[in-house]
This record gives structure tokens, C-alpha cells and sequence, in this order.
């Protein structure tokens, strides 16, 4: 086995076999090879402790290289917190592809990121837009307030008076109020409009009675300004039936034809031609006013827009007509646009989907 063993006989004076001795040892490399002893105790003592070296020497190579793995992503990361908590969100996140978590991390921090600046730039938006609405009540109302006022002061002070005068001030008194309370309403209009909750209806509308009897309506308002008003009907292979929000769709026409009433000059015209076509309603208003600034064009449905080359607003208009109408007319999932007809004017083009109940 491990083990050296040695037998020595004992003899007696007559060279007689009285026992034996045996000796039984084990030998190692140290007691073996007494000269280099030292040698051998150091290589001893590295083959016991080389598989905790080679342990040790393993799990640094791979802690080393693992950690430069990971020091980027966190680098990364840090980098982009302190970025966020400066408000600071014009960057973008690499994705790493060494390891899946962290990929997985980085893309969770980066849609963070995005949707975090999206809901700033929508509050910033709401910020500026209300910097808008309060400058342009201000400013809107401004000169409706100041007239009621200047004119009240002279009534007081004696000017009622004066019959002629009385009656030409309380006049100019009760156009300016109405002035004030449609700018009012209009900013009324759009707050209800931007509500999340905001919703169309979808009614049955029978298109021939609708169209008849806001034709009668835009018949009166023309008629005051001497402007012909002319309406059309074409059904192209459709119902007569559709579904939307009558209302709403009404409020549309009156912000649309009440705009080409306000730049048609006397004994102007405004048109309105309206056709059914398979699963659409066309509502097509053009008028024989100045028409829109081309460069203009795809400004015309935003908020608080006003032009001040041809359609000018000098009318005590906040710019929100249009952009309530184009409002409107996206909540029923159609479209309007804006256009010069080649022959002079505006053309207002309205598309609303038949819609389902």
C-alpha cells in the first residue's frame, strides 16, 4: 500500500532465528530529500493552494471583464438621472446588447425618458398657450372694454341728455358687449374642446333637412350685408342618413360660413355646395372674398392664428373659429382644409365619414 516495510531476524550464539523485527514507515518528499527540503514544502504548499489560486485568478478575470460590461449602462444611467433631475431631457440612452437585463433596463429608462418629455412639452405647450389666451383676452378685449367705458363716462357726465346722442352711445355700448361675450364664448368653446373627456355625438342626420334648414339660416345672416347665398344637394349613389353630431356639425358651419360672411364684401356671393358620395359628406363653402396669404395656408386651423394680409381680423375674433371647426371635424374623424379658388375667394372643404350609430 502507502506503506515501506522492513524485516530484520534476531539470532541467538548458535546462529538460531530467535524473532525478527519489522518496521513499518512511510516516506514523504520533504524527510526523502533532506537537502532541498525547503523546495519541497514551497511545491507542497503551491499544488495545495493552486485551486484557490486558480479560483481567485478565474473570478478576477471575469469580475474585471463583467465590470466593464456593466460600467457603461451604469455610467449611463447616472449620467441620465442627474440630466432628468436638471430637467434636462435632450439625450438618448445606447441599448447595450452584452447583456439582456441591462439591455432591458436601458430600454425601460429610455421609453421612460420619451414619454416623460412628451408629457413636458405637453404641459410647456398648455403653459404657452395659456400665456397666449390671457395675452390675447387682454388684448381682444381690451378695446370693447375701453369703448363701454368711455362711453358710459360721457353718459354719466351728462351726455344722455342728448336723445341722438344717447341713442348712438347705448348702440355702441351694446356692440361692443356682444363683442366681449362671443370672445368670451369662443374661449369658453375651446376650453370645453380640449377636455379630455370631450366627445362627439352620433346622431341620425338626415342630410337633406339639415342642409335646408341651415341654408335658411345663412339666408338671413346674408341678406343683411346684401351677399347672395346659394346651396346645392348632390347625392351620388348613397343615403340620404348619416350619423355624426348635429350640433356640433352645425357649430362647424356657422364658425365656416360666418368667417366668408365677415370678408365678402356687399353683393358678394358664398356657395355651399354639399355632395353624399358612397360613404362621405362633402361640404364644400367657398365665397368672392380676398381669399388667404398662400404662405399661410397650413396655419389657418391653429389656435389663436390670425392673418393680417387679406382675411385680417379686426372683427374682435381670438383666431379660434377655424380651430374649433377643425376640432370638431377631427373628433368625427374627417378632415377640412383651407384654399383660393382659381377664380378669387376662399374654398372651405369639409369631409365627414357617414359614420355607424
Amino acid at each position: 500500500g502507502k506503506y515501506i516495510i522492513k524485516v530484520y531476524p534476531l539470532f541467538n550464539s548458535k546462529d538460531e532465528v530467535n524473532g525478527a523485527i519489522a518496521l513499518r514507515y512511510q516516506l514523504n518528499m520533504a524527510s526523502t530529500n533532506p537537502n532541498i527540503k525547503w523546495i519541497v514544502a514551497l511545491v507542497t504548499f503551491v499544488s495545495l493552494a493552486s485551486p484557490f489560486l486558480y479560483f481567485y485568478l478565474f473570478a478576477y478575470l471575469f469580475g474585471r471583464r463583467f465590470s466593464k460590461k456593466i460600467e457603461r449602462p451604469f455610467n449611463e444611467l447616472m449620467t441620465a438621472a442627474k440630466n432628468i433631475q436638471h430637467n434636462n431631457l435632450d439625450f438618448s440612452l445606447s441599448v447595450t446588447q452584452d447583456a439582456k437585463e441591462l439591455s432591458q433596463l436601458l430600454h425601460a429608462f429610455e421609453e421612460m425618458r420619451k414619454e416623460l418629455k412628451q408629457s413636458l412639452a405637453k404641459q410647456w405647450q398648455l403653459e404657452e398657450d395659456r400665456k397666449d389666451m390671457t395675452a390675447a383676452i387682454a388684448h381682444d378685449l381690451r378695446t370693447p372694454l375701453t369703448i363701454i367705458h368711455g362711453h358710459t363716462e360721457i353718459l354719466v357726465e351728462g351726455g344722455k341728455k342728448d336723445p341722438e346722442r344717447l341713442n348712438r352711445y347705448l348702440h355702441t355700448i351694446y356692440t361692443n358687449t356682444l363683442r366681449s361675450i362671443q370672445l368670451l364664448n369662443q374661449l369658453q368653446e375651446v376650453s370645453v374642446i380640449e377636455n379630455p373627456g370631450f366627445s362627439v355625438k352620433s346622431e341620425p342626420i338626415d342630410i337633406n333637412t339639415f342642409v335646408h334648414e341651415k341654408a335658411d339660416e345663412f339666408q338671413l345672416l346674408c341678406q343683411k350685408k346684401e351677399i347672395a347665398f346659394v346651396s346645392s344637394i348632390s347625392v351620388e349613389d348613397a343615403s340620404n342618413q348619416f350619423y355624426g353630431d348635429p350640433q356640433r356639425i352645425s357649430q362647424v358651419l356657422d364658425n365656416i360660413i360666418t368667417n366668408c360672411i365677415r370678408y365678402t364684401l356687399e353683393r358678394g356671393e358664398i356657395a355651399w355646395n354639399t355632395v353624399i358620395h358612397h360613404n362621405e359628406v362633402i361640404f364644400e363653402i367657398h365665397d368672392t372674398g380676398p381669399g388667404f396669404t398662400l404662405s399661410n395656408k397650413e396655419q389657418l386651423f391653429k389656435k389663436f392664428y390670425r392673418e393680417d394680409a387679406s382675411r385680417t381680423s379686426g372683427h374682435g375674433n381670438l383666431g379660434l373659429g377655424l380651430y374649433i371647426a377643425h376640432s370638431i371635424v377631427k373628433n368625427h374623424g374627417g378632415s377640412i382644409t383651407a384654399d383660393n379658388k382659381e377664380t378669387g375667394g376662399a374654398l372651405f372643404k369639409i369631409v365627414l365619414p357617414m359614420g355607424k350609430k
